[in-house]
């Protein structure tokens, strides 16, 4: 237990470690869906967002947290059970890393990692970088949270397949129910890392034959068909043809798609050298290890959880196109593979020293030197400065905001400088413009403000007629839209 607790200090020092005591959301994506979720907690209805107004790509944006509305809805709850919920916001980052930590701790043994194995592998994701464009676990976002539940899905699906024969058995039925649980959480959560576990247990049913055959087997292909049916029916776009191309777009994902795919990132940025060294050496012993028929084919899929995103970052980097999995996200199930193969490799090195009758003590020093390397050493710099931004709004902002809250309600609709909406959104629950946010997330200048568009209210120094000062928090002016007769003043400061 204190080895364990140790582990999980270092862990989430290492992920959490450089916010200090600042807990408040750091990155575009969570001041974006807690303000998704404000709106939700205030109307009562998770509905998806229609994008509206933005050319450069808020739409696509808007388009993607509308796959994620299970996730704004844990957001909504979030907001009405935590005493701050923006001020100790973090602490949903550290719950989601927790998570994945027993989920990797858990798939590591479920594969026959014994415990003290573990230990690199778990200190590995602490090792995993956080990054502006990549993600990571430093982030209360979808795809932090479906890692940790990606695990537990594997370990269902490894206990219910022909591991462990406890068919008829109570045991059966709660993994049955952690299958299921985990999977629909992921459809409404993150529907990426379910095509992710999808496709790892395909190759684990492919490459086992007898699995397909048994009634687990046929009734993982059966609700595998009804996933695969529900699916097409969600994005049919009306005929054969629209839809086509809709996959088109969906899975096929050239540089044009996002902003992050023109920069290229070098595998060790995306895992630590260390740790991509036990991950490579343990993909190597999952593919050519001599061991009986059965046991081969039962680690094939553990080597492509890790060389599959290797493979999809080479080629993207050599052709500019990536398939299902956006370049972006890639790092993340990169990491996630690295984690299991370095466990593995660990494993394997204690099995072959035990063979030669090595003495206890060097089985030590191998699981020490491995985790200090990893957590010792230094990450390699970005390829850029992105990744160091942390988005946090000023204290005049916030004040602001708190009486914008006092003052309208959604579904207020407001213009702000791009960096102001993001936070004015989020801490009010008020509609941005999506041109400012659409801004902030390409880095072009916003084209100037609209005054005829009908914005309600109207933040920061803007000269726009028919608009009148609502209120003013030092020099920081809020101006609202003039109705009838209303004479006050509607000069700017």
């Amino acid at each position: 237990m204190l080895v364990a607790g140790a582990v999980v200090v270092v862990v989430a020092t290492k992920i959490l470690g450089g916010l200090g005591a600042d807990w408040r959301p750091s990155h575009f994506d969570e001041w974006r869906t807690l303000a998704l979720a404000q709106r939700f907690v205030e109307s009562g209805a998770l509905v998806a967002e229609e994008p509206i107004g933005s050319p450069n790509g808020l739409a696509r944006d808007i388009s993607d947290r509308n796959r994620s509305l299970g996730f704004v809805a844990l957001f909504g709850a979030w907001i009405k059970v935590a005493a701050k919920p923006i001020a100790h916001f973090k602490a949903l980052a550290l719950g989601f890393v927790l998570l994945y930590l027993a989920g990797v701790y858990l798939l590591c043994r479920s594969v026959g990692v014994r415990p003290w194995a573990t230990v690199p592998a778990v200190l590995g994701l602490g090792a995993l970088p956080t990054d502006a464009m990549l993600l990571g676990p430093a982030l209360a976002v979808p795809s932090s949270l479906s890692l940790g539940l990606l695990c537990f899905a594997l370990v269902a699906h490894l206990r219910l397949s022909n591991r462990s024969p406890t068919s008829g058995t109570a045991r059966t039925g709660l993994w049955w129910a952690t299958l299921i649980g985990v999977a629909a959480s992921l459809a409404i959560v993150y529907p990426l890392t379910l095509i992710v576990f999808a496709g790892l247990v395909a190759i684990d049913g492919l490459a086992r034959p007898s699995l397909l055959r048994t009634r687990y087997g046929r009734w993982l292909g059966t609700l595998g068909g009804l996933g695969i049916v529900l699916f097409l029916l969600g994005e049919w776009r009306g005929d054969f043809s629209s839809t086509a191309d809709h996959f088109a777009n969906l899975f096929v994902l050239d540089q044009a798609w996002h902003l992050v795919n023109f920069y290229v990132y070098r595998l060790d940025y995306m895992v630590l050298a260390p740790l991509l060294l036990l991950a490579f050496a343990g993909a190597g012993v999952s593919l050519f290890e001599d061991l009986p028929k059965d046991a081969e084919r039962d680690r094939l899929w553990l080597a492509a959880a890790f060389l599959g995103p290797v493979f999809a970052v080479l080629v993207y980097q050599d052709l500019g196109v990536g398939l299902v999995v956006p370049y972006q996200r890639v790092g993340l199930f990169l990491g996630f593979g690295a984690l299991l193969c370095a466990g593995v490799a660990v494993e394997r090195m204690l099995v072959a020293m035990e063979a030669r009758s090595y003495p206890g003590w060097f089985a030590a020093i191998v699981i020490g030197a491995s985790s200090l390397a990893i957590v010792f050493s230094p990450r390699p710099a970005p390829p850029y400065e992105g990744p160091l931004s942390v988005l946090r709004p000023e204290p005049i902002l916030e004040a602001v905001a708190h009486k914008i809250a006092q003052k309208f309600s959604p579904p207020t609709r407001f213009f702000a400088a791009p960096r102001d909406s993001l936070y004015l959104e989020a801490l009010t629950g008020l509609r941005a413009s999506p041109v400012s946010l659409d801004a902030l997330l390409t880095g072009f200048a916003p084209p100037p403000i609209d005054c005829e568009a009908g914005w309600e209210i109207i933040v920061g120094r803007y000269d726009c007629p028919n608009y009148l000062l609502a209120f003013r928090v030092d020099d920081f002016p809020v101006y609202e839209k003039r109705h009838g007769d209303d004479s006050r003043d509607q000069s700017p400061p």
